[in-house]
Formats: structure tokens, sequence, C-alpha cells
């Protein structure tokens, strides 16, 4: 091999054992929640990868994300019994959610695809600290309006189905604090309560950075009085 090769062989290396390097500082130094190819954490923050961390574990086996959701701590929820409805509606695999962290459901627990459970842990983790930093109180109850509805996208039975037909999407009016304050989407997203309108819009931005659609009283006029969630195919924030 003559000279010029050999260099040219030497510095491929040196570049290769700097990547290396490089690799091997980024996954010790980086959190967890920043490295889209590490596998989701629940028990930490939010983070540049969690979007997409979710994104891959409901493509993964769906043993990998119920044997996650049933190790969370702080997490009320069990395996839902399989749904056999009219076609296309129903699920194969989902949990039945009752509380997230000192937040009970209200009216009752809800059925959700294993991705979308997780998602709602993360994201309810979110609100309770953003009540906490607002109004100084925990968030105790989440007022919903279900998840699981053998519908179509629009209220005339026209339109793709939509993913509440999957138990796939979950629609939130509100949440009560520990205080026995009750902040509602209808009344408080243009509330002259400076404090409750921006918890919304704060709550509604944490949904967006964990959630592939999240849709609010800003999305249409059919959405005044809830947020709504999902893990379906889109993506969008409004």
């Amino acid at each position: 091999m003559d000279k010029v090769r050999l260099i040219s062989w030497l510095k491929f290396i040196g570049v290769i054992l700097v990547l290396i390097g490089i690799g091997w500082t980024v996954n010790r130094v980086v959190p967890n929640q920043h490295l889209p190819w590490r596998p989701l954490d629940p028990e930490r923050p939010i983070g540049m990868a969690t979007k997409g961390q979710l994104l891959r574990l409901s493509v993964s086996p769906s043993d990998v994300c119920m044997s996650l959701a049933r190790d969370i701590e702080d997490f009320e929820t069990i395996p839902s019994e399989p749904k056999d409805a009219k076609e296309p509606c129903g699920w194969d695999v989902a949990r039945l959610v009752y509380a997230s962290g000192d937040a009970d459901l209200v009216p009752g627990e809800a059925n959700m695809q294993c991705p979308l459970s997780i998602a709602t842990f993360l994201w309810l983790r979110e609100v309770d600290d953003l009540a906490r930093k607002r109004f100084g109180e925990s968030v105790v109850k989440v007022h919903h309006m279900g998840s699981y509805s053998c519908r179509r996208q629009r209220g005339n039975g026209s339109g793709r189905w939509s993913e509440h037909a999957f138990a796939n999407a979950w629609d939130i009016a509100g949440f009560e604090l520990a205080d026995g304050r009750n902040i509602r989407v209808l009344t408080g997203w243009n509330s002259k309560d400076k404090k409750e309108k921006a918890f919304l819009r704060d709550v509604r931005q944490e949904a967006c950075r964990i959630f592939n659609v999240t849709l609010s009283p800003d999305y249409n006029a059919a959405h005044k009085d809830h947020f709504h969630v999902d893990m379906g195919p889109n993506a969008i924030c409004r």
C-alpha cells in the first residue's frame, strides 16, 4: 500500500473513532428523553424525542407497550377485554384507565389503545405540574367525555372513521383541583380569568408535544367544550 493510500485509510479510521466517541458520549451524557433511538421511559420528563419514542412504541409488538404500562407507578390501569364490535370498530389490545397520579377519571374509567394510555399518563403528569405552578394545587379529577365510540369523524355519520372507533382518541372537558376549583374548557378557554385561560393553553401545548393530534376550541365549534387528543396517523395541533 502506497503512502497516500495509507494516510487516507488512517484518516478514515480516525473519523470512525471520533464518531464512535461522540456517540458514546451522547449516549452517556444526553438524557434518554432527547435521544430518538432510545426506548421510551415514562418515568422521565417530556423531551425532544418523546413523541418519536411514542410513535415507535405504537408500531412495536403490543406486549412491549402493555408491559410498560403495567409497570408505571401511580398509573391505575388494567388490560381491557378485547372488543369485537361491528366492523371496523373495536380493539384487540387496550388498557382500561382509572386514574393517573392523584387524578381520577370522572365520570369513570376509559378504554384506550395502549400507546394512547401511556401518552395520557405523560400528559396528565405535565398538566398536574402546570396546575401546581399556576394555582398551587394538584389535579384530583379529570372530567372527560369518553374514549371509545363507534362513529365516523363527522356528526352526520359521514367521513373517515374516527379514532374514537378504535379507542385511540380521548375527549377531555376539564380539570378539578384539590381546592375544588373546576377549570372547564367551555368556560375557561375565553375566560376573563387570565390564569385559567393561560393554563388551558399551556395544557394544549403540552398535549401537542405528546399526542399526534390535539384539537381545542380554536379548531372548530364542535370542540368548544373539550380537548380531543389521539394517536392516529395525522399530525395536527390546534
